[in-house]
């Protein structure tokens, strides 16, 4: 039962004077008090790259996400806070000062565990203050940094291995050496544009000894090549002056990414894992003469699986015979590396472990579902209840009360979870509705019906959410049609205007009319088909790595027009943009029209408007070929002419745009570094701040009753912005008034139970929507 209350509500905008030109608010002005709220989910946590300890606080403890920016626990890792919300969220590595570690910490930004949808970072990071406050030190062309050393006892001295750009050369990468804690930076070794630094280790009992593992890599939108001549173990024994080659017992031919770790207690005893041109010669080496001569030791599956995924060895600060390696379900062991077993039972894809100093059993492990602690040295593992750094890739909305949203996370399935619950959205509100990578999750319009697919629409499920019951419904191969090629993301759609009609895409476009009993292709192929792209089983360099996830010459976005289902637009990762205003009779490739696009890029979204039936808008994104720039277009006439409505305001390569289904001028732009508004039709543009970091925003949806703005995040998980339509209002004439009263819907008094809130204080909870009138 619900009593409504209708509240007279108005609000004022006071003005100073109006300016005979345009008025152009920016920031805290433009957006007032609106904020952005959490939901998460932490059920489901994102990648955790790397795990910092204090050196003296065994309370202290410091993780480093894939997507989710920096968290700190003061109280052994039972629940963590955020510290680094107004800056790039992608972390490579966080350090501790040694002589200072309780104000001084230093993060290098860019995740280094190179998989196909990785963020980017902009540069190293120092806080003073214990994290409170941050300046940028140099490395803006970066992307990714992947190790701090920091000299124990003149902290002025630091050591930085910048892995570099993934997608293409750049000369900022290497090892570099400052002298002035931080101030100016020197290359000190460099090998070439495609040469990064995967590991710089200082010798723990000499400061003046460096360990750096050189890595050649090279990933693009249909390839990844790990492994080459310049890939190499390098030693110093002058702090930095001089390398040299350790790599007296390795095996000849090219290597790939290598592993290095120093036992903390023994710094002779170095171990390093190689991936390697013989794959029998892949595996474990150890050396007992601080790298002077190396033996394999041991090439377990799980120690040599995926090395540009899995790069990570940590020693016990006291027993050097205890070893960690990361890798699918992690690998540890206790006789110096002659076996190995797996740790205990957590989420699958290991990259880091912290031991604590003195009391080694008391251990933490980062996964791609999060961070995991263990008090009896990892043969059982608690997960961290209070992370939510989910990483989404897709989000949809249903017309419930309160709504729910849908989505799909990096290597956490699909999910769906209510918008506000009593006591506050919790883990146990939330529901698994597919496996595997998770992608698009589309609610039948009218039905209690859900699609959801994993990657490359390997299963695309039809779940019938009142009966409980799945039916694999994903398009199948057709005789007379070349082999599909789906998207590792694969796209899905929903007609408005026909519920039942549900659309896939491979290299065609796939219609269904009965949710997806049957399937017809109603396009030719829409792609360029470079065969120069369609390699896949090749892909991988050294390591053979073929999981699908550089499909390409594939549909990436399909968008049917609200205002008439005969016109449907396509977007390809190839490069195209195709427009049928049939119903898939005929195509015309309007690619040719776009200006100011490099060819090829990645068309990431397009967005059929409501308010025409030629209008639409395209996001493309080049950032897979190493372009940054941001590319959002709007047509007015089915794709004959675009006109860019991207400015210098900004900052990052975009993704996705959604437009207010009422002013036409009020658009949404969801770029690498957060979530930009125009109520200009794009004239200028704003970064939104209020509670929400510069995460990358993968999706955008706007709920058409609540006019809430719903963002599917890479890193941060759901963010909401409740009730935009304020937004719609100011425009010159009502920013032009000395006051503006604005149009306010009735306020209403919901008196549903408050039953909930049976969270602990050591769980994540969403926020739910404000009452307040």
């Amino acid at each position: 039962m619900k009593r409504i209350l209708t509240l007279l509500m108005c609000g004022v905008v006071s003005m100073a004077s109006a300016q005979q030109n345009e008025i152009v608010l920016k920031g805290k002005q433009l957006y007032g008090d609106m904020r952005a709220r959490h939901i998460g989910p932490a059920l489901m946590s994102g990648r955790v790259i790397d795990l910092e300890g204090h050196p003296t606080n065994d309370r202290i403890l410091y993780v480093g996400s894939a997507g989710g920016g920096v968290w700190k626990s003061a109280n052994g890792g039972a629940s963590f806070q955020p510290i680094f919300d107004d800056h790039a969220q992608s972390i490579g590595k966080v350090k501790l000062d040694p002589k200072d570690p309780d104000n001084t910490i230093w993060v290098g930004t860019g995740e280094i565990w190179t998989r196909n949808s990785v963020s980017v970072g902009d540069g190293l990071y120092k806080s003073s203050d214990g994290g409170v406050n941050w300046e940028k030190k140099g490395f803006e062309n970066s992307e990714r940094i992947a190790s701090i050393e920091i000299h124990p006892e003149n902290t002025n001295t630091m050591y930085v291995g910048v892995l570099g750009a993934l997608w293409n050369d750049n000369e900022e990468r290497g090892v570099f050496k400052s002298e002035d804690g931080g101030e100016t930076w020197d290359n000190i070794l460099y090998i070439d544009g495609t040469t990064g630094c995967s590991d710089v280790i200082m010798d723990p009992n000499n400061p003046d000894i460096l360990y750096a593992s050189m890595w050649e890599f090279r990933r693009t939108g249909w390839s990844f090549n790990s492994g080459g001549n310049n890939s190499a173990l390098y030693k110093s024994t002058d702090a930095g002056k001089t390398w040299n080659k350790i790599h007296n017992g390795f095996p000849e031919g090219k290597l790939g990414r290598i592993a290095i770790a120093v036992a903390p207690s023994n710094s002779n005893i170095l171990y390093s894992v190689l991936e390697t041109e013989d794959e029998k010669k892949r595996g474990l080496y150890k050396s007992l003469d601080a790298g002077q001569n190396w033996e394999l030791l041991n090439s377990d599956f799980g120690l040599v699986v995926r090395p540009f995924y899995f790069s990570r060895i940590v020693v016990d600060p006291q027993n050097p015979d205890v070893v960690a390696k990361g890798g699918l379900f992690g690998s540890i062991s206790r006789d110096g590396g002659k076996t190995f077993r797996n740790l205990g039972f957590m989420h699958a894809d290991i990259h880091d472990f912290y031991f604590d100093k003195k009391n080694s059993d008391r251990m933490y492990v980062g996964t791609d579902g999060g961070a995991y602690r263990s008090l009896d040295g990892g043969t059982s593992m608690e997960r961290v209840a209070n992370l939510p750094i989910s990483q989404f890739y897709q989000i949809s909305l249903d017309n419930e009360e309160p709504y729910n949203v849908y989505g799909g996370l990096q290597d956490n399935g699909s999910w769906y979870g209510p918008s506000s619950s009593p006591g506050g959205v919790e883990a146990r509100d939330w529901n698994v509705v597919g496996v595997g990578d998770g992608f698009r999750v589309l609610r039948h319009p009218t039905k209690k019906i859900l699609y959801s697919e994993m990657q490359g629409a390997a299963n695309v499920w039809r779940y019938d959410m009142e009966r409980l019951s799945t039916k694999t419904v994903q398009p199948l191969q057709v005789k007379g049609y070349d082999k599909l090629r789906f998207n590792w993301n694969a796209p899905m759609a929903i007609s408005e205007k026909q519920p039942d009609r549900f659309y896939m895409g491979s290299q065609y476009l796939h219609r269904s009319e009965d949710m997806g009993a049957t399937w017809e292709i109603i396009s030719p192929d829409l792609t360029t088909n470079d065969k120069s792209k369609q390699n896949q089983s090749e892909s991988g360099g050294l390591s053979v790595d073929n999981s699908g996830a550089e499909n390409h010459c594939t549909i990436f976005t399909i968008a049917e027009s609200p205002l008439n289902e005969d016109v449907i637009w396509v977007g390809t990762d190839d490069g195209n943009i195709q427009v049928t205003k049939d119903g898939g009779k005929s195509w015309s490739n309007v690619t040719t029209n776009l200006t100011g696009v490099p060819a090829n890029t990645w068309v990431y979204h397009i967005e059929a408007s409501v308010h025409g039936e030629g209008t639409a808008y395209a996001v493309l994104e080049g950032h897979t070929s190493g372009d940054k720039n941001p590319y959002t277009l709007k047509t007015t006439d089915y794709g004959q002419t675009w006109k860019s409505i991207v400015t210098d305001d900004i900052y990052g390569f975009a993704r996705n745009i959604q437009e207010d289904y009422e002013n036409e001028d009020l658009l949404f732009l969801g770029t690498e570094f957060g979530l930009y508004i125009t109520i200009d039709g794009g004239k200028n543009w704003s970064r939104f701040e209020n509670n929400m970091p510069p995460v990358a925003v993968h999706f955008i949806d706007l709920h058409k009753k609540t006019n809430d703005l719903v963002l599917g995040t890479h890193g941060r998980g759901v963010i909401i912005i409740d009730d935009i339509s304020p937004l719609r209002q100011l425009t010159q004439e009502a920013l032009a008034a000395d006051v503006h009263f604005f149009e306010t819907a009735p306020a209403i008094i919901s008196e549903q139970s408050t039953f909930g809130g049976t969270a602990s204080e050591m769980e994540f909870v969403g926020g739910n929507k404000s009452n307040d009138a």
